[in-house]
């Protein structure tokens, strides 16, 4: 092989150079602190954004939890002017100072309950000892019960008790007497510190903040407390913020202000309670939630300082790395004959193209490859062995790597793989390159195809992976199985196809068959395209290269969904009623069961209802069975609309319905939610041809205080309901074990 040209490395001063490079570092610089700055006041945003998000969730649950505390303590006021208007003849003042009494007790935050009669003296009251005689009717809330015929809850501003001295707050109800005019009010007082130790269990951080304030805007209670006027009970000062949020937004809003009351700057957000006068607000400091950002400053401000000497470090290298360059330049010139012989012995072709396509240099290689001898290329243009390439591309102004084409030889064309880099030399530009003879790999190419062509034809769905699980192919059968096309499909994982409805227990036994044995097949659920999950029949297959390694992965699927819907139908039909949607009988002791075992690791109650309609033959002998069935769908909407999610209702049959409540405590709890049941009965079905009104009777019995097997649990409840129907229906009985001083059943 001749002489190669001499590589010739251009250079240009000095001076030039470096104020290039000075002014790009600098540039540099400039771009990483405007970017630092930019991704420091996005954080800042984002955390406020946060701060405010935040706030709007704490203070949405608090409203949630007030309304909830003070719709329970309205309940037993409701309660008790119910008892008052419908049983007042029966009631005795003992028994209604025990009723008070018993609600007192398990309301630790009750102050104060008490029902006072029409001339504003106390009849009654949860205090076990007497207090001094007290008159309230020139209370303006009294007056208001007394002059109003409306049976509204009235909720009185901060006073303190003449008792305790508390600061309490009043919810009343008034009382109608036999004749329908004013009775008297039922009233509860409520401690503030209720709402204190409430706001008192939320993390809001070191200088976060609560307050609950009237509709007036005064304040009712705050967390944490604060000295001086602003901050006293009953309070109206607020911010000019808060002011035009509540203009802009008066349900709920959100803002940020120093609060008057420590002139600290908070995310501050509000809601207005929708069934009491109050507003709950909720405010994070921004010395809290901005803490994680500051740090997030001075680390940044560490690593742009860090950067920016780092840059300015590596400028000094490179200027002084290029003083070096001119002593390279000789190494260069002893390096070329090391090239020389490099390039004779290298396993691949290689030529060097100069001016006009001209073939001026090439390796003992090129002459094997082609079929050539001595000096029957020199000066050869290019187009003699390549003539594709010297056709389309101008190789003296661009590279190519690994482009195929055919070489033409002494005789014979040769498949080859062409790679070209342009070079600079001292007579001028040239091109050396590199021909690579792929004639196996062609031939691996097409029996590659012919395999191809074949599982393309194939009619069962075929996809193809190597061993880390990426799709390499799949053929049309898989398209139209699955709706996914190639474009979606080729070099993606194949856990696009994974539904989310197996374990890692099932894919790592799967793999380990795989592992193992190479192949498994099983029924697996796969979401198609649509997003619709199926069921489908797979089996995988490995293929193994020559050193016994797993090279590729077959699977083919077929689809049982068709017969998976039909035995989900099946079972559906075998397990709900279908007039009214609920669980059959079969699938109500199934959940009994089930209940009943969790109650033995919970240590917990299950309660049985059993619920049976009254006057409902009247409807389907005088309305028609289709009346009839009306009413049994509505009646199982509002059974569940009385239960919780987790509960189970069913139709056992007929007018007969079924109701398991599971994770008891307190039965005391399963009472409420009978009462509920039964009012919720008791309310008129509005048909299409008339109003009817039924209600139902229903019995109740615990496991296991009552009894431990089912069959047990049905028969004492059933007792009970038919207690309640016996005793004039539209009522609650709770089974109560034999007692020599009490019947065995109670009647709620």
């Amino acid at each position: 092989m001749n002489a190669l040209p001499r590589l010739q490395l251009s250079g240009f001063g000095l001076r030039q150079y470096r104020l290039r490079l000075v002014f790009a570092v600098l540039v540099l610089n400039l771009m990483v602190i405007g970017l630092a700055w930019q991704s420091l006041t996005q954080s800042y945003t984002q955390s406020q954004a946060q701060a405010t998000t935040a706030t709007q969730n704490i203070a949405l649950l608090l409203e949630h939890d007030v309304e909830a505390y003070l719709d329970k303590l309205d309940l037993s006021l409701k309660g008790i002017v119910d008892d008052l208007e419908t049983h007042r003849t029966f009631i005795s003042t003992e028994r209604l100072a025990a009723n008070l009494q018993h609600i007192a007790h398990h309301e630790p935050h009750l102050e104060y309950l008490a029902v006072i009669d029409a001339r504003g003296t106390v009849h009654a009251s949860s205090r076990s000892t007497p207090v001094a005689a007290q008159n309230l009717a020139d209370w303006e809330y009294f007056r208001r019960h007394r002059d109003s015929v409306q049976p509204e809850l009235l909720i009185s501003p901060p006073f303190r008790s003449k008792v305790s001295d508390a600061w309490v707050i009043s919810l009343s109800r008034r009382i109608k007497d036999a004749d329908g005019r004013f009775g008297g009010i039922v009233l509860a007082q409520i401690r503030l510190s209720y709402f204190k130790a409430l706001f008192s269990n939320l993390d809001l951080g070191p200088n976060g903040a609560v307050s609950l304030r009237d509709s007036a805007l005064g304040l009712v209670a705050r967390v944490p407390d604060l000295d001086g006027a602003e901050a006293a009970l009953g309070s109206r000062t607020i911010s000019p913020q808060l002011a035009n949020a509540l203009k802009e937004g008066p349900e709920h809003g959100s803002y940020t202000a120093p609060t008057k009351m420590d002139q600290v700057q908070r995310s501050n957000s509000y809601r207005r309670m929708a069934h009491y006068p109050f507003y709950v607000i909720v405010g994070l400091a921004e010395e809290d939630y901005l803490t994680d950002w500051h740090q997030d400053f001075t680390k940044t401000a560490l690593q742009v300082c860090a950067f920016v000497i780092g840059t300015l470090t590596m400028l000094a290298l490179l200027l002084h790395a290029w003083a070096a360059r001119e002593a390279d330049l000789t190494t260069l010139s002893r390096t070329e004959h090391e090239l020389r012989t490099l390039l004779e012995t290298a396993p691949d072709a290689i030529l060097i193209i100069g001016p006009h396509n001209r073939i001026s240099h090439y390796n003992r290689q090129t002459l094997q490859l082609l079929g050539f001898v001595g000096e029957e290329l020199r000066d050869q243009a290019l187009s003699r062995i390549l003539p594709e390439l010297d056709e389309r591309y101008d190789i003296q102004h661009r590279a190519c790597a690994d482009l195929d084409l055919w070489a033409q030889g002494n005789g014979r064309p040769i498949p080859v793989s062409v790679s070209s880099t342009p070079l600079s030399t001292e007579q001028g530009p040239c091109v050396m390159m590199i021909l690579r003879d792929i004639t196996e790999r062609r031939e691996r190419e097409e029996a590659l195809r012919l395999a191809s062509l074949v599982y393309q034809a194939v009619g069962e769905a075929i996809i193809v992976t190597d061993p880390s699980g990426k799709i390499i192919a799949i053929n049309p059968a898989f398209t139209r199985l699955t709706g996914f096309s190639p474009e979606q499909t080729l070099g993606q994982s194949a856990r696009i196809l994974q539904s989310g409805r197996h374990d890692q227990d099932f894919y790592r036994a799967m793999w380990e068959s795989l592992e193992n044995t190479g192949s498994w097949k099983g029924e697996i659920l796969n979401r198609r395209s649509s997003g619709e999950v199926v069921a489908d029949w797979l089996m995988i297959s490995t293929i193994y290269d020559e050193n016994n390694r797993p090279q590729w992965r077959v699977g083919m699927y077929s689809s049982v969904t068709a017969q998976k819907r039909a035995e989900e139908s099946l079972w559906r039909q075998a397990s709900y009623d279908v007039l009214t949607g609920l669980p059959n009988r079969r699938l109500f002791l199934d959940r009994l069961q089930q209940e009943m075992s969790f109650a033995r690791r919970t240590d917990t109650l299950v309660a049985l209802l059993l619920i049976d309609l009254d006057h409902f033959k009247e409807v389907n002998d005088r309305l028609g069975h289709l009346a009839g069935d009306q009413v049994l769908v509505e009646t199982a909407q509002r059974i569940r609309g009385c239960i919780r999610a987790t509960d189970t209702a069913a139709r056992l049959g007929g007018d007969e319905f079924a109701v398991i409540l599971g994770g008891i405590k307190d039965p005391e709890h399963v009472e409420s939610i009978a009462q509920s049941l039964v009012h919720a009965l008791a309310s008129p079905h509005h048909l299409s041809s008339e109003t009817v009104k039924i209600s139902g009777s229903i019995g109740i019995s615990f496991y296991p205080t009552d009894a431990e097997a089912p069959e047990v649990l049905f028969e004492y409840a059933d007792r009970s309901m038919y207690a309640v129907k016996t005793g004039g229906r539209n009522g609650v009985a709770r089974y109560t074990p034999p007692d020599p001083d009490t019947p065995p059943l109670m009647l709620i």
